[in-house]
């Protein structure tokens, strides 16, 4: 039986079933690509107007690329100033599609999102900004949607011109519901600038500079000064947009700026700025002026110039110290007294008769002193400050041949025009050359006929200290890329010698008697020795000349400590637009206060430092542990000036400490069980321990150390019994 033909039956059938699917296949992906390419045809030529215009919002073809501007630093490498990228976030509540359909689609969607998430967004917003309650950002956000405003504000009553969103408050808005990057420039927008922070406020404010907000350039101060080495050099890149995401992609990277480390130290900055204030505060003063310098090097440790703006108030509006040039008054003797003694005009033992304190010798002109003096030797005339004594000095000596006096005063070298690193730093005037007549010279040696900036007198001061150097006054000290450093600014000496070696140790020897005995004392220090010059000068009218209107003065004080081992010079300089002032009682007290807390402030590797060898600082004890006084006592260097009975006493011996021209005297205190001990003088730490181990209740009102006590010593008490102190400074 043959069966041939049934196989070529099945054969067949099975031959056009799959030809059936092959073709049904084939017919699907004809359809599908005409879709596509009616499509493509839509999208070329029916929205290409559209497209082009979304084209133009995302991608960038020539974006800038924004170099970081470098920080500035201090001393020990804190920030004064620094670029941070702030922010503003606008909210997008209504479609930006062109056609009816695209934009009721896309409408729903952002409506829908807004319905969803408001109340999770607003608690997430409060977390970044505890500000704004959450019932605040729920309303904020539902007056935008109302809207349906384009560009609504992230944060409630913030202008729309302020960047008021952080690096890391924006860095956190991504991890919210509605401002994850998928949804930008769709339902939110973002807008960031570079701004300039100072982390320590208005400190040193016009030294560091600022800058023109708009314009993104530098104003003033060291911004100014190294705009160039801290802008950088700005990159060009272009916009990819990945997974919804846009990217700028460098095509020539920025250079960021440099680092630049000043000389500045924020503590002693701290220090400077509010000595400055209280005094200008008490006296009323129209301007005042602090600068400290540190000896060897020059290096500038605090500048400020504040300038009286209301009441009560003093801003930095200008750099007074560095811009400005004043008649220096006394504080240019020392000046005049270093060229006379160096040319061997004058000796220490001359003597001038000081006229009683009025004298019209010079050419009929009337100079006074502020008190009557007879005869004054040259110390004595620099101790007292004497107009008459000075001038009468100078003019005897100088008289027939006065260019040899300034020529003099050009070699101590505070003639120099010190930069300090800083543009529109003034030049100091001082005229070498002319008609000399009968009251320039005069004059000219106390200070008046002449013009400086205080950091020139300073500089002079310094010099002094720093053994008849001058140094040039220095501000920064390197500038440094990502660590390394690229440019530095090594000390600069403008005189190796200012004068003679035994000159040098006579001005010295003059100035220190100037805070011991002078006018100087309110300078002085019980825990180191003080050098330096008060300075009153009387500032002209113009063209009314000294005696037209209210007498304005400018009174100062220049000086360095501690003076047996010069660390620091420092000028204190203050103006006033009316009324007696004088250097002694305005400047002289806020150098005193500066100086005393520098010491205060610094890391010394030996205690001898801070205090004067000669005049011995002698610590007060208070009453208590005799044990914890004697190891202080030790640390100082005073265990040789103890009492050998009681150097080694127990831990639980109390007691107090008297001294006798430095000799410590310990006397233990001898208490009777159940009798309430005698705690007068003790710190609160110390009496509130032995109270406490007596097993009596403590209470303490007060700060400072044991004034009064309630019960009275030797009252009798029982274990648990109260005691009341009242302490007191």
């Amino acid at each position: 039986m043959s069966v041939k033909p049934d196989m070529d039956d099945s054969g067949k059938k099975e031959k056009k079933r799959v030809s059936r699917k092959y073709l049904s296949l084939f017919f699907l992906m004809a359809v599908w690509g005409i879709f596509i390419i009616i499509k493509m045809a839509m999208v070329m030529f029916g929205e290409r107007a559209y497209w082009n215009e979304v084209s133009k919002h995302l991608t960038s073809t020539n974006k800038v690329i924004e170099a970081r501007r470098g920080n500035i630093l201090s001393d020990e490498g804190l920030l004064l100033a620094s670029s941070v990228k702030q922010y503003r976030v606008f909210l997008d509540f209504r479609s930006a599609e062109k056609t009816p359909q695209r934009a009721e689609k896309d409408q729903m969607r952002k409506d829908t999102l807004f319905n969803r998430h408001v109340v999770e967004f607003a608690r997430q917003i409060n977390e970044i900004f505890p500000k704004y309650s959450v019932q605040e950002f729920v309303n904020h956000y539902q007056k935008g949607f109302d809207s349906k405003s384009h560009s609504w504000p992230l944060l409630p009553g913030v202008s729309r011109n302020s960047y008021p969103v952080s690096y890391n408050q924006y860095k956190s808005l991504s991890r919210t519901v509605w401002l994850k990057p998928k949804y930008e420039r769709w339902f939110f927008s973002a807008e960031s600038k570079i701004s300039r922070q100072k982390p320590f406020g208005t400190l040193a404010a016009r030294t560091i500079g600022g800058m023109y907000e708009a314009k993104d350039s530098a104003r003033n101060g060291l911004e100014l000064s190294f705009d160039s080495l801290l802008r950088g050099v700005p990159g060009r890149g272009h916009v990819e947009k990945v997974q919804n995401v846009s990217r700028i992609v460098a095509d020539i990277p920025q250079v960021d700026g440099c680092d630049i480390r000043t000389t500045i130290n924020v503590d002693m900055q701290d220090i400077a700025e509010v000595a400055l204030r209280k005094v200008m505060d008490k006296w009323n003063a129209a301007s005042g002026i602090v600068v400290l310098m540190e000896v060897p090097t020059g290096d500038i440790k605090a500048m400020a110039s504040l300038t009286k703006t209301g009441p009560g108030q003093y801003d930095e509006i200008q750099n007074n110290a560095v811009r400005e040039i004043y008649e220096p008054g006394s504080t240019f003797k020392p000046v005049s007294m270093m060229v006379a003694l160096d040319d061997g005009k004058i000796s220490m033992t001359d003597s001038v008769f000081c006229e009683n304190g009025v004298y019209t010798g010079f050419g009929g002109s009337r100079m006074t002193d502020s008190h009557k003096y007879g005869w004054l030797d040259v110390t004595h005339i620099i101790m007292n400050s004497s107009n008459i004594g000075t001038s009468k000095l100078i003019h005897a000596a100088y008289k027939d041949n006065p260019q040899a006096f300034v020529d003099g005063v050009y070699r101590t070298g505070i003639n120099t025009h010190f930069d300090l690193q800083l543009k529109g730093v003034a030049a100091p005037v001082i005229r070498r050359e002319g008609y000399w007549d009968a009251t320039r010279l005069p004059w000219m040696s106390i200070g008046y006929n002449t013009q400086l900036p205080v950091i020139n007198t300073l500089a002079f001061y310094n010099g002094i200290a720093n053994g008849g150097c001058m140094v040039a006054p220095r501000l920064v000290t390197e500038v440094t890329r990502e660590g390394e450093v690229v440019k530095e600014f090594p000390v600069e000496v403008v005189r190796r010698h200012m004068c003679k070696d035994e000159t040098l140790k006579k001005i010295q020897y003059m100035l220190e008697q100037v805070v011991v005995d002078g006018t100087g004392k309110n300078a002085g220090s019980k825990y180191f020795v003080v050098a330096g010059k008060t300075g009153t000068a009387q500032l002209s009218q113009g063209s009314g000349g000294y005696r037209s209107g209210p007498m304005r003065y400018m009174v100062s004080f220049c000086g360095y400590f501690p003076a047996d081992n010069p660390q620091y010079s420092c000028i204190v300089s203050v103006r006033t637009d009316g009324g007696a002032a004088g250097g002694a009682t305005w400047a002289a007290p806020a150098f005193h206060e500066i100086s005393e807390k520098v010491m205060a402030s610094r890391n010394l590797r030996e205690i001898k430092e801070a205090y004067d060898s000669i005049h011995q600082f002698i610590p007060k004890v208070v009453s208590g542990n005799l044990a914890k006084s004697a190891t202080v006592l030790k640390e100082l260097g005073k265990k040789n000036l103890m009492s050998r009975e009681y150097r080694n006493v127990a831990d639980s011996v109390w007691g107090a400490v008297s001294s006798d021209s430095g000799v410590y005297v310990m006397k233990p205190m001898l208490f009777q069980e159940g009798l309430v001990p005698d705690v007068h003088g003790m710190g609160a730490s110390d009496a509130l321990y032995l109270l406490e181990s007596m097993g009596m209740s403590v209470s303490i009102t007060g700060v400072g150390r044991v004034k009064s006590q309630t019960p009275a010593r030797n009252t009798r008490f029982r274990k648990g019994d109260k005691i009341q102190l009242t302490l007191q400074m």
